[in-house]
């Protein structure tokens, strides 16, 4: 059990935000009606706050990415 917690903690921590992330923004990942992940973009204290032009141009990004995974068979179906 204590293995098991220990690579789950390990797993968590790699996984975390760097320290100095001040902005996230997060868009699904869709294609074909089907819900696929989330990729979330950061930034850190020194940048300014995400935009609206920044979200239509994650949206984008995403939308991109979800068509790919779909098309190169990535994606198990449910």
């Amino acid at each position: 059990a204590a293995g098991a917690a220990d690579e789950a903690r390990a797993w968590a921590v790699a996984r975390q935000w760097p320290p100095d992330t001040a902005h996230a923004l997060c868009t699904v990942l869709r294609s074909r009606g089907r819900t696929l992940g989330a990729v979330t973009f950061l930034r850190g204290a020194g940048r300014t706050p995400f935009e609206r032009a920044d979200t239509l141009y994650a949206e984008d990004v995403a939308l991109r990415i979800a068509t790919a995974l779909d098309l190169a068979g990535l994606v198990g179906d449910a």
